[in-house]
């Protein structure tokens, strides 16, 4: 190709700007193909639909304990007590994770560039994260959250984004609710745009809040081997997973290995960490 004072000469033929001509005529229809039109094997069906492949949650170790964590209920509110006493008496529960545990005083940044503990005390949305136990199974790991107090000072909150921005609005975050700087995509003159179109109608439109549902849950198991952490996590990014648990934990990300050979479903919400990791 080759192009000059603005007009682009392909294989002959000199092309305006903007505009696509096929320099050879409409190609023949195939007569036979090699791929196209022919159904291939996936190298993994086998494995997915016997019910041989190992998923995340398919992973078991020995001696393995299992997490549960206690969510805020609440859109906004504030953790002024928690009382795990009679939840650390239950059978099976080996520990029982709060704010005040010692190492839990861990900062996590999450994606759009807030901070904020762990388990932290002011809680931003329904499903924070306020406590976790660990137990020798499932079933005692929940019956030792629903034994879980916690004392709410419930907080005023809007679930509108635009009231979100009013300047009386509840704040979630000492310099405001906005966080981060607005991004703007701009061309072409749009004050001209509307001067000289012979209509301009204005309206607002949104849409509901979507949510990624895979069929798998979001979860992990992890195992500790002296300094080395092995995650098998159903993700769709194994090196986004591995850094944010480096960095959070403050260890070398040559010290974590994350593996996720097979995941159901995910839909661009398992490209990164959660708090449950760290937990």
């Amino acid at each position: 190709m080759k192009v000059k004072s603005g007009l682009y000469s392909v294989a002959g033929f000199t092309l305006p700007p903007g505009e696509a001509q096929s320099a050879e005529p409409d190609p023949k229809p195939w007569e036979k193909t090699e791929i196209v039109g022919k159904a291939l094997p996936r190298v993994d069906a086998y494995e997915r639909v016997s019910g041989s492949a190992v998923y995340p949650s398919d992973v078991s170790l020995p001696n393995m304990l299992y997490a549960a964590i206690l969510r805020c209920p609440h859109p906004h509110a504030r953790v002024k007590a928690v009382d795990t006493s009679q939840a650390e008496k239950m059978p099976g529960i080996h520990r029982v994770l709060t704010g005040s545990t010692p190492g839990c005083a861990i900062d996590w940044y999450y994606n759009w560039g807030a901070s904020a503990k762990l388990f932290d005390p002011n809680c931003l949305f329904e499903g924070d994260e306020v406590a976790a136990v660990a137990a020798e199974s499932p079933y005692q790991a929940v019956d030792a959250l629903r034994a879980i107090k916690v004392d709410y000072e419930i907080l005023p909150f809007v679930a509108d984004e635009l009231k979100a921005l009013e300047p009386q609005a509840p704040k979630l975050h000492e310099k405001g609710n906005q966080v981060g700087e607005v991004e703007k995509y701009q061309r072409g003159d749009v004050a001209k745009g509307f001067a000289e179109a012979d209509i301009v109608l204005e309206e607002s439109y949104s849409v509901s809040c979507l949510l990624h549902t895979p069929t798998e849950p979001h979860g992990c198991v992890v195992n500790w081997d002296g300094d080395r952490l092995t995650v098998w996590e159903t993700t769709q990014g194994v090196f986004a997973i591995q850094d944010q648990i480096a960095r959070t934990l403050g260890i070398p990300q040559s010290k974590v290995r994350v593996i996720g050979h097979y995941m159901g479903g995910g839909f661009g919400s398992k490209l990164d960490a959660g708090k449950y990791h760290i937990v």
